[in-house]
């Protein structure tokens, strides 16, 4: 890569720099604008990690840091405590810290401009000493970190996407020993606004790999670079030293080493090359998720370009990168056999209950990169040489077909920004709570202190289920819940909850019982009529005709209710009373509230032998 010692800004650069940052105002403003009316991402979001970040907030353990620590809203009752605090992110991490300084949406919208405001910056620092550092660039570089600011990553990961090539800027100031007192900030910062189990553990093997080659390459130690490379690594060790002592230790046994990868993903060779191909073209969803064909077009055609002008640094870098990408996508779609093979190894448990095919938490930096160079190659005839100088091939703009790629790109980020565009839709009217409720809809706050008050008692003297929605929703207004999507949890309880539901998973599809006996993050309240759905607004008029539970297994750890966005028309047979329907006009929900009834000598439903129950006889509340 080349570099530059150049530190002043042209009139026309400040220009450029103020309305890209003003274009990136108007990227937040709609989550402004429509407040808690605002959309935002329910999958791996408002129904987990979002609220796991809420939740540190509401049972007051944001900032315990003792490992005898449980949290009893989720997976509790009976001889069960809940989840262990260990398992939740740690107290030392900033957006932890917003989420207990601010209300939640707030906490949102305050990190979502951070987030792609730091990926701003730290793109275009880089790009600007190091890739596109002459004057001529200064449009290209301010308009690429732009579009790297746009990724749509997601949010509770903090700046674990967004933030690596700052942090790459950082270390590579170390590598060419110009590091300044920002760059050692940056390294001792990065850890706790990241998180581990994500990114990294991923990042701190690439700036290894990264130091290692560079220092093979000049025969010399780089001791800045390992002191930083220490540093950063020990700070991670730090920061989420409960996450790491109870994997390393296993203070508890998780669900997670039930993972069956033979079941979960096929084991036929050209599905996990079409798993690896649909990676390098559409990166992971939570990591950034844009289409890169534009991106693999430039560096073709500038690979092309510079071959044949003889320019074999700028060749080695536009093909290296795409193989490395190549290298990390297939890690990933082969990375099941290689946990099958290592069966219930010490080794393969360890494989199974941390993922370490991660790296693709790095495609997002390493394309906008090599998206980069390819237009600098394309530019103006301007060729890149071995020593990094610029020489001069005629014209000083650089040409078209960097504009038009540029201009490509740019709407596929528009494309990818799936949550941004449906707040501008809902912005104009156009789109509706029903099809994609707000922040206020599905939390439905109002709605859920209504069903609160009815019940009349403490949340932590009984527990509750859910039935066609996220038991998130719940557990956010404070109820506690038998069933949760939880990353890492006991195996025991896993177990537990599978009594609930046998019978309805042997009645479900085969693809129901996989995703639960070889998964289990979310233990749900699955149904055979239902399937694998969990959003069912008060707009869509589904029932549950046939419903078979084992309330007795329910009962065991003291559920009391069922909170259902559907009615259940054969409660009766459940042991289950509707006590009221709840509905309010701002919820995205209706809520079917049904009790719990227990007579003695009665067998759970779905079991082989049971006589039916009248409604009559149940007592009243």
């Amino acid at each position: 890569m080349p570099s530059s010692t150049k530190t002043s800004y042209s009139i026309s650069e400040r220009t450029y720099l103020f309305i890209a940052i003003g274009l990136l105002g108007l990227y937040v403003l709609p989550y402004i604008w429509l407040g808690e009316g605002a959309y935002l991402t329910i999958h791996d979001n408002l129904d987990s990690d979002f609220l796991y970040l809420y939740l540190l907030k509401l049972t007051r353990t944001a900032f315990n840091f003792d490992l005898s620590t449980f949290i009893p809203n989720m997976m509790s009752g009976g001889p069960f405590r809940g989840i262990p605090r260990s398992a939740f992110r740690t107290g030392l991490n900033f957006e932890v810290l917003s989420f207990w300084a601010f209300p939640p949406y707030v906490a949102q919208v305050v990190n979502f401009a951070a987030v792609h405001g730091i990926g701003f910056w730290g793109m275009y620092a880089l790009l600007r000493r190091y890739i596109l550092q002459e004057p001529i660039w200064a449009f290209i570089r301010v308009a690429i970190a732009f579009l790297f600011a746009l990724v749509p990553c997601y949010i509770v990961h903090g700046a674990s996407v967004t933030g690596q090539p700052l942090l790459l800027f950082a270390f590579l100031n170390l590598l060419m020993n110009r590091a300044r007192w920002t760059d050692w900030a940056i390294i001792l910062l990065f850890p706790f606004y990241s998180f581990f189990v994500w990114a990294g553990l991923f990042v701190c093997v690439a700036m290894g790999v990264l130091g290692l080659v560079h220092m093979l390459r000049n025969r010399q130690l780089n001791w800045p670079y390992l002191n930083g490379l220490l540093t950063l690594s020990l700070l991670y060790l730090a920061s989420e030293w409960e996450l790491i002592y109870g994997f390393v230790h296993q203070t508890y046994i998780s669900q997670r080493v039930e993972f069956d990868y033979s079941q979960l993903r096929s084991m036929r060779l050209m599905d996990s090359v079409r798993r690896s191909a649909d990676l390098f073209l559409w990166p992971m969803f939570n990591t950034g998720a844009f289409l890169t064909l534009g991106i693999l077009i430039a560096a073709g055609l500038s690979g092309w370009k510079a071959y044949r002008r003889g320019n074999s640094n700028a060749v080695w870098w536009l093909a290296g990168l795409p193989m490395l990408a190549v290298l990390i996508c297939l890690i990933h779609g082969f990375y099941h056999y290689l946990v099958v093979g290592l069966g219930d190894s010490t080794l393969g448990l360890e494989f199974r209950v941390f993922q370490f095919d991660r790296f693709y938490f790095l495609l997002p930096t390493l394309w906008f990169i090599l998206f980069a160079m390819a237009l600098r190659e394309l530019g103006t005839g301007n060729r890149l040489t071995g020593a990094g100088r610029l020489e001069r091939g005629g014209g000083n703009q650089p040409s078209n077909v960097v504009s038009l790629f540029l201009a490509l790109q740019f709407a596929l980020m528009i494309l990818a920004n799936k949550e941004w565009r449906i707040n501008i839709g809902k912005s104009a009217g156009l789109i509706t709570e029903a099809q994609y409720p707000s922040f206020r809809a599905f939390f439905a706050e109002k709605q859920f202190t209504q069903i609160r008050d009815y019940i009349g008692q403490a949340p932590s003297s009984y527990r509750v289920i859910c039935l066609g929605m996220h038991p998130s929703v719940a557990q956010f207004n404070g109820f506690y819940t038998l069933d949760s999507y939880q990353n890492n949890y006991p195996l025991a309880y896993k177990h537990a909850f599978r009594k609930i539901i046998a019978t309805e998973l042997a009645k479900g599809t085969r693809q129901m019982r996989v995703y639960y006996d070889a998964y289990a993050c979310r233990a749900y309240l699955y149904t055979a009529e239902l399937g694998m759905n969990y959003l069912f607004g008060k707009t869509q008029h589904r029932s549950v005709s046939h419903l078979q539970i084992d309330t007795q297994a329910m009962t065991s750890l003291n559920g009391q209710y069922v909170i259902s966005a559907v009615p259940i028309l054969n409660a009766t047979a459940n042991r289950l009373r509707l006590t009221k329907v709840f509905d309010e006009p701002e919820s995205y929900w209706r809520i079917w509230l049904y009790k719990v009834v227990w007579s003695k000598g009665v067998r759970a439903a779905g079991n082989s032998t049971r006589r039916p129950l009248l409604q009559t006889t149940y007592p009243r509340l």
